[in-house]
């Protein structure tokens, strides 16, 4: 379960051009005007450095302003993942099972990687969280965010940051133990959403298990 949040460390692609630390700073901040809404088909692979262990996941995404999102995971299991901003909802179709929480508690207790899920934290509170350095591979400007405090779990994220529209075509996640890999298709950029997108109700006979709500 732990590794499925994961996929929420995600940009969007496109074509990336180089730039300044303070260009693609700078972009980032225009991205939180400009993108209310994204969708997208996404591929993460979650690399255990005990054992060189790998896992390969797939599915879609949708995400809305504030925090809303909807993530349907069609590999290596299926499982849909939904936030109304509010509740959190986790369905495990193969189990039966629905685990329901409220947000804040599972992105604060539950591995949830704050900062990163699209709009659930602005450039200014990223600032105050993480040095930023910047790099470039192939053209394309590779932006690297370390954690201030990271405690007793360092890591390091990597972001492809595409400069037209903001945001990046890939992220990589990297910890002592673990390596996290995330790439992006078929970016939809402020598309609309049916009213029902972001709501769950869980099927009939299904076993739903409420974790604490703090």
């Amino acid at each position: 379960m732990k590794n499925l949040v994961w996929i929420f460390v995600i940009g969007l692609c496109g074509v990336a051009r180089a730039g300044s630390l303070e260009d693609v700073v700078a972009r980032l901040e225009r991205a939180e005007k400009e993108v209310q809404s994204l969708q997208f088909n996404f591929t993460q692979k979650t690399t255990v450095a005990l054992g060189g262990g790998s896992v390969e996941s797939r599915g879609t995404a949708m995400f809305q302003r504030p925090n809303r999102f909807r993530v349907e995971q069609s590999a290596p299991e299926n499982q849909t993942l939904v936030s109304n901003g509010k509740t959190f909802w986790v369905h495990l179709p193969d189990r039966g099972q629905v685990l329901k929480d409220s947000m804040d508690h599972w992105s604060r207790f539950a591995g949830f990687p704050r900062g990163l899920t699209p709009f659930r934290m602005d450039v200014a509170e990223m600032k105050k969280k993480y040095q930023f350095s910047l790099g470039e591979e192939e053209g394309r400007s590779v932006l690297t965010l370390t954690p201030k405090d990271a405690g007793d779990f360092p890591y390091t994220l990597r972001l492809w940051v595409d400069m037209d529209t903001g945001i990046a075509e890939k992220t990589a996640l990297v910890s002592e133990n673990m390596t996290a890999v995330v790439t992006v298709q078929n970016i939809r950029v402020n598309p609309r959403f049916e009213s029902g997108t972001f709501r769950f109700v869980p099927p009939e006979g299904t076993d739903v298990l409420e974790l604490p709500f703090k």
